[in-house]
């Protein structure tokens, strides 16, 4: 049986279009600070401090009062000293703890702290997760500070089970003991043992509701498990695949069989391209595949000889990302270099698989990775309910606030979930980390142990900031980002914030400073920067002319963006009426002349929204379809400048423009419940015209194209400026391309996960073509990701010159990460950008190279030259 990477790569490729977004870092935020005062309860005081927010306070010199001494500073509760690497993100008030001086006459100190000792001893564990560790002793109040010593055992008392291959029977962990002036030391042993196996106790029916408009997954209930008086989460294959219909294709019927502990899902997929070849004859096969996924309880494994099963299965999203994308399915240049069975043992993650009541029981956020997470959709879990949610949500959304609002807000992590989050995130980034590999790392528990007082936390503060500068620091690349903080935490948290690029590693400073800054330097030396609050490339022109005979044109690219679009030539009323969700009805007039259509679905789970743009009309088509307008009952409300029309229990808004630059006419209609109410309706349209074609890549380059021939129809040469380009999506990046060529340019990619490659072969089609013109490109080390992949895709197929320095790099397409406290961020997956060498013989062998470092340009050019036309005219002209 053919392998389906062969001949799904469609499938693949689109996955990645929806996966691959721009990872440009926000500039550093406004220093948002808070007051630590300090109550000495009586004895000298101590000034207060001002902190900046998610930084920590000093601790100030120690208060005197006469017959006492000086214990700690504590915040609410007197038994928990305040520990000074806390991230302040409120004001607060830490308080003096005293100790009166009392004489023993009966007791020795080292007397009085072995008791304590003895106490501590006989009470140290709770349980296998975790250990009782007061902060003053439980006979005669001896403070104590832990110091844990061991790598399975955090100074928080969290106790890790075993890693595979460790044989270790005994921990420890070191107490201070001070009394009256006396310090002891002491060291608790700490019995270590191997994971024991998950036994499922009991059940809650948990909520789901869908909060994206991508997938229409109809809402539901679900029961997911727990061990006794748990906190981890377990769910059934069977029930998860079947909530997740609307996700999952529903034309696919999936086949449950249990032999034993084994449970085999599997289905049959039909590649339709395939099969219209086998049907006209030109192929012997008829395009159906069998996929299958092996889940073992025994082995404790998750298995499937072609990991297309997590993909094929996945409805289209409502986005329309594909339009204009075909693939050469025939081209003699494709490569397809097989890999291994993917294989996950969940051993190494002291995770385990539960055959219970006939069926497979998968840590909750193991199931959601696996069979929803790899597509960019993910249904989140917040111990109350659980939410179907694409990409991450923006803090401040609807979505955010939902399911970041929970009974756990403001309580500490459970132990068992401590433990099970420290061991997901090694599972996150060794099996799904695309640039692991790349960054020369063989295991990431050995970083995690190295940070593990911070991770193994009941504080989902201070896990988070851990998490923060892990990511920052030590991952230290764009396409790696902090996301947003777990449902622990206040509902309106937003997590730790940039406030310095000391905050990053050496790549990421490189790209801000060497990239981002220098390159918005050059656009200021070379046309100012009015608003010196923001980049200066925002007033840079779109597009400029190197000579003045205006045959050499620069167009400006900054990023490679993809809305909701269907296009016609002649206007089609039933493409506006579906996005509103109207059958049989006219709701505003039909749009008379034109030559092609844009309708924007710029839809939520809000309202349904449509907006349309139309070339080939003049500013005449404003007042004659405003007449039309008000000839169907639309009335102008003033204040909002908006038309209104009630139909039943709708109420539709309309408005009306054009665009004398681009000669663009445009109908929106916004489409809303009559006991719906929006504040400022006007503001959930587009900003402009303008907007809306700077929204969509393949828009901008047809209308700005149109304006750079216009204007000087000698034109011959054309650079697309990517040197402020931080990537987005694939598919706006593959339509840019269809500007560039009308013939099918290859794209090649490496799977990490089997250690599979291949080339593959896209063409465009529905876009102008300027295949005429010569083409090129300006880079720099800010040109990432898409942006990066444009100038490996130029190279390897010779569409033009790429002039400038190394690009930014960026080669995996991104996932979300949930971890099971809640914790969300996005890394570098599996699927990765490549390039490939030779020629395919035995002599010279392909050899498929990641280009996550960049590509060399053709020809180097200084960032602070990038602008300078007498220079790259020079250089135009030489080759």
């Amino acid at each position: 049986m053919k392998n389906i990477k062969k001949y799904l790569f469609v499938f693949f490729i689109l996955m990645l279009t929806i996966l691959l977004v721009s990872c440009k870092k926000p500039q550093p935020e406004p220093v948002v600070t808070f007051t630590v005062t300090f109550d000495s309860q009586g004895g000298t005081p101590v000034s207060s401090q001002t902190v900046e927010s998610g930084k920590t306070a000093t601790a100030p010199v120690n208060p005197e009062k006469d017959g006492f001494t000086f214990e700690y500073w504590y915040l609410n509760d007197d038994t928990i000293e305040f520990v000074f690497t806390t991230p302040i993100t409120e004001d607060i008030t830490l308080n003096a703890l005293w100790n009166e001086v009392v004489v023993e006459p009966t007791k020795t100190n080292e007397e009085m702290i072995q008791e304590d000792i003895d106490a501590i001893s006989a009470s140290l564990i709770l349980s296998a997760h975790e250990l009782n560790m007061p902060k003053v002793g439980p006979v005669n109040k001896s403070r104590i500070t832990w110091i844990a010593n061991h790598k399975y055992v955090s100074n928080t008392g969290i106790v890790l089970p075993l890693l595979p291959g460790e044989t270790e029977t005994n921990g420890s962990i070191r107490a201070r003991f001070s009394l009256n002036g006396t310090v002891v030391n002491h060291n608790f042993e700490i019995p270590l043992q191997a994971p024991k196996p998950v036994e499922i106790a009991t059940k809650k029916s948990i909520p789901f509701t869908n909060l994206t408009t991508e997938y229409n997954v109809a809402d539901a209930n679900i029961d997911i498990f727990y061990e006794e008086n748990g906190s981890v989460p377990y769910v059934k294959v069977r029930d998860f695949l079947t909530l997740l219909t609307g996700f999952i294709d529903p034309k696919y019927e999936l086949t449950y069989t249990v032999a034993g502990d084994i449970l085999t899902v599997s289905y049959d997929y039909l590649d339709e391209a395939e099969n219209e070849a086998f049907l006209a004859g030109l192929s012997d096969f008829d395009g159906w595949y069998h996929l299958e996924l092996i889940i073992d309880a025994t082995e404790n494994t998750i298995a499937t000889p072609d990991p297309g099963f997590y993909w094929a299965y996945v409805y289209s999203t409502k986005t329309n990302y594909s339009r204009h994308i075909n693939y050469d399915r025939e081209n003699a240049g494709k490569i397809y270099e097989g890999g291994s069975t993917l294989v996950y043992d969940l051993d190494d993650y002291n995770m385990d698989i539960v055959m219970y009541e006939n069926d497979a029981v998968l840590p909750y956020f193991v199931a959601n990775q696996l069979l929803a997470g790899v597509s960019y959709y993910n249904v989140y879990y917040n111990q109350d309910g659980l939410y179907g949610i694409y990409a991450l949500p923006k803090y401040g959304s609807d979505e955010y606030t939902t399911i970041h609002t929970s009974s756990t807000n403001q309580q500490p992590v459970p132990a068992d979930l401590i433990v099970h989050t420290f061991n997901y995130l090694g599972f996150a980034f060794n099996e799904f980390y695309g640039a692991q590999e790349i960054m020369g790392v063989e295991n990431y528990f050995d970083m995690f142990f190295q940070r593990k007082d911070n991770f193994l936390i009941n504080d989902p503060v201070i896990f988070d900031d851990e998490l923060f500068k892990f990511i920052n620091a030590d991952i230290d690349e764009p396409h790696t980002s902090y996301g947003y903080p777990g449902y622990f935490n206040k509902a309106d948290y937003r997590g730790p914030r940039l406030s310095s690029l000391s905050q990053f590693g050496p790549r990421v400073l490189s790209f801000y400073q060497d990239g981002l800054y220098a390159v918005d330097d050059a656009i200021t030396a070379k046309w100012g920067n009015p608003d010196e609050t923001s980049w200066a490339a925002n007033s840079r022109p779109k597009y400029w002319f190197l000579d003045t005979n205006k045959t050499t044109a620069v167009l400006a690219l900054d990023g490679f963006d993809t809305s909701n679009i269907q296009e016609s030539l002649t206007y089609d009323p039933t493409l506006l009426h579906e996005v509103i969700e109207v059958e049989g009805t006219t709701i505003v007039p039909d749009i008379t002349g034109g030559n092609k259509f844009f309708y924007y679905n710029n839809s939520t789970q809000e309202y349904k929204l449509v907006e349309v743009l139309v070339k080939g009309l003049d500013e005449t088509a404003l007042p004659a379809y405003v007449t039309s307008l008000e000839s169907l009952g639309f009335v102008l409300n003033e204040t909002t400048e908006l038309y209104e029309k009630t139909i039943g229990d709708k109420k539709y808004l309309a408005r009306v423009e054009f665009d004398a630059t681009f000669n663009l006419f445009s109908v929106s209609v916004l489409a809303l419940d009559t006991a719906q109410t929006l504040e400022n309706p006007q503001d959930e349209f587009a900003g402009s015209i303008s907007y809306l074609v700077e929204s969509d890549s393949a828009v901008y380059m047809e209308m700005y194209m149109e304006l750079i021939t216009k204007e000087s129809p000698f034109v011959d040469t054309v650079l697309l400026d990517l040197t402020f380009n931080t990537g987005g999506n694939v598919g706006a990046l593959y339509r840019v391309l269809g500007f560039v060529t009308d013939q099918p340019f290859s794209v090649s990619s490496i799977d990490a996960d089997t250690n599979s490659h291949s080339r593959s072969y896209v063409y465009i089609d529905g876009v102008p073509t300027y295949s005429h013109l010569r083409w090129g490109l300006l880079t720099s080390p800010a040109t990432f990701s898409a942006a990066n992949s444009m100038a490996t895709i130029f190279q390897q197929n010779n569409l033009g010159l790429v002039i400038g320095t190394t690009s930014g790099g960026g080669a995996s397409s991104i996932t979300p990460i949930l971890l099971p406290n809640g914790t969300a961020f996005t890394m570098s997956s599996n699927s990765i950008s490549a390039y490939v060498t030779g020629t395919g013989t035995a002599e010279d062998p392909y050899v498929f190279h990641s280009n996550e470092m960049g590509i060399e340009p053709d020809v180097f050019l200084a960032v602070a030259d990038i602008y300078n036309a007498q220079l790259i005219l020079a250089i135009l002209a030489s080759k």
